[in-house]
Order: C-alpha cells, then structure tokens, then sequence
C-alpha cells in the first residue's frame, strides 16, 4: 500500500505494532512504530541505499535498529512500566519503552520491510 507523505513523496505504509500508553485516552493501545515520521523517513532512505551500498542483511537490521533506537529509547512518550498486579512499590516496576518491544524482534521488522520494499 502506498500513501502520500506530507512533503507529497510517495511512500510503502508499513506497518509494525507494540504497546504503547495513550495518556489523553488513559489506556494501553496499538502503536505503529512507522507513524513516526522519522522512522518512515529514515527507514525508506535505508531501503533506496541498501542495493546502492550493496548492503548485507546484518548491516540492513543493525542500521533499522540505530533509526528505531534513535526515535523510540528512553522517550518518556513512548515507556510503560510494567510490573505485577498487586505491587504496590513502583521502584518494583519495570520500564519497557517502544523501542525495547521492537528490539526483540528486529531481524522480523527487518525482513518485512525488505518483504515490502522488494529488497530479497
């Protein structure tokens, strides 16, 4: 799927969701991590140079991980914290961001990117 950018580039609208807290709602929801126009932007620049640079797989998911890291880590908009149902101690809490969510699963965001830019 394409959509229009809003400086009118034509861009894939990928898609790639973990859980983020929404405080106007005061819920957890579905967060694409591509709405950030920095992500979509740097990772569409990654996928125009990767047959340029001649690129291999390991340099393609080492480069996504640096833009999504560099847009999604330590951002207070963009932490949960997480810990058990009846903690009542918030030290006790875990800190989980957006970035941590896709981390653990960056070689399969790298693959479906490449799966939508054409790249295999």
């Amino acid at each position: 799927m394409l959509f229009v950018r809003g400086d009118g580039v034509m861009a894939k609208n990928l898609i790639w969701n973990v859980l983020n807290y929404n405080p106007n709602a005061k819920k957890l929801e579905e967060f694409n991590i591509f709405n950030n126009y920095r992500v979509s932007e740097h990772t569409e620049e990654l996928c125009k140079n990767y047959k340029k640079k001649k690129m291999t797989f390991e340099e393609f998911v080492k480069e996504l991980d640096d833009i999504i890291r560099w847009q999604m880590w330590s951002r207070r908009e963009y932490e949960l914290y997480i810990g058990d149902a009846f903690e009542t101690d918030i030290n006790k809490f875990e800190k989980v961001d957006c970035y941590r969510q896709a981390h653990m699963n960056i070689e399969r965001i790298a693959k479906y990117v490449m799966e939508v830019y054409n790249l295999n």
